[in-house]
């Protein structure tokens, strides 16, 4: 792979690393690369005050001084530099060298004059979507697209069927859902994300179906707020699971037998999540509001898109009601990511576009 990246095995990539939590996208083609890319990883600590703090001297000092020293020194005997961050980009001594994965872009000015730099070979980005704006905002240099991968080979059978049996009652419809955390509104400003993982649309949506079908249970996965747990332990058909392993991940949504992305606040456009690459290769139905990748889950035909709580419900409601829908939406959202989604493939892709 490393051949590829830069035309000799000589790769490098440095990059600050969350022991926890980690981005799903980079966990998975990194663990891939590892062979073949030299990586220098900075892990933060598990602890949540000090990793915050080391995380504030990281942005405090990352671009004046670690890069250009660190870089610097690499750029001496590695010929090509993997990056995650656009503000390594100014660091590297090379030209041309310089390929760049943007999982979350913003769009900015500065955003944009940095890949628009001579050491910039090659942008990565995982949607259409993305690659438009960049283009019209003038970018330059070569864009491609490559989507959030999910590794089907990772769902073990056995860890699948070990976790219904623990924790899936017979007559259970569950319903799931994963993120870094798990708020709600009145955290206010203790919520580590802002608004991006509130838990307010979804549960009031989620009480209104229980009133019509009470098999409706709720499986949650990521680090809970006090609030969350309050209201959890206040409802015995939601079932906390706390942090699980992107390497377990899988086996616990392949339990699923919906799985919803309520998202109600408005990123920059052009990102997709890996909760839908990963509902669909597990083979879950989806509903979601409607967001950017609506017209994905739509086009493949694996879920539901919804444009309030009254359709949210209703949505729900309907396939709670019918296993036959679910099979069907299911099986199709799996054999599009069989096709499209999973690693084996997108490491292919990488290749292609990476060496072109």
């Amino acid at each position: 792979m490393a051949d590829q990246l830069n035309g000799a095995s000589n790769a490098v990539c440095f990059t600050l690393w969350f022991k926890t939590h980690t981005n799903h996208r980079y966990a998975q083609l990194f663990n891939r690369l590892d062979p073949l890319v030299r990586f220098y990883k900075v892990p933060l600590s598990r602890h949540r005050f000090l990793r915050g703090m080391q995380y504030r001297l990281w942005q405090a000092f990352s671009r004046r001084i670690i890069y250009p020293g660190v870089l610097g020194y690499l750029g001496r005997s590695y010929q090509t530099l993997l990056s995650i961050d656009c503000n390594q980009i100014p660091a590297w001594p090379r030209h041309d060298s310089v390929v760049v994965d943007i999982d979350d872009p913003v769009f900015s000015p500065a955003e944009i004059t940095l890949l628009n730099l001579p050491q910039v070979k090659k942008i990565i980005v995982t949607t259409e979507k993305a690659k438009t704006i960049f283009e019209r905002l003038g970018v330059t240099r070569p864009i491609c697209v490559i989507p959030q991968g999910v590794s089907v080979e990772q769902i073990d059978i056995d860890k699948v069927q070990e976790i219904g049996k623990r924790f899936k009652g017979e007559r259970d419809v569950v319903i799931g859902y994963h993120a870094p955390t798990l708020t709600l509104s009145r955290d206010g400003r203790s919520r580590t994300r802002g608004d991006q993982d509130d838990l307010d649309f979804l549960f009031a949506a989620l009480e209104k179906a229980r009133g019509v079908d009470p098999r409706i249970k709720l499986w949650l996965f990521g680090q809970t707020s006090e609030t969350v747990k309050q209201y959890a332990a206040e409802a015995d058909w939601i079932k906390l699971f706390g942090y699980i392993p992107f390497t377990e991940i899988l086996n616990y949504i392949a339990n699923l037998d919906i799985g919803v992305y309520p998202r109600t606040w408005t990123p920059p456009p052009g990102r997709s999540s890996v909760k839908i690459s990963q509902f669909m290769g597990c083979g879950v139905p989806i509903v979601s509001t409607d967001v950017d990748e609506a017209f994905l889950i739509e086009e493949i035909g694996c879920g539901i898109v919804c444009d309030s709580q009254e359709s949210f419900v209703k949505a729900l409601i309907q396939l709670v009601r019918s296993p036959q829908q679910r099979a069907e939406l299911g099986k199709s959202g799996k054999c599009y990511a069989m096709a499209n989604l999973s690693w084996s493939r997108l490491l292919e892709r990488y290749q292609t576009e990476v060496r072109g």
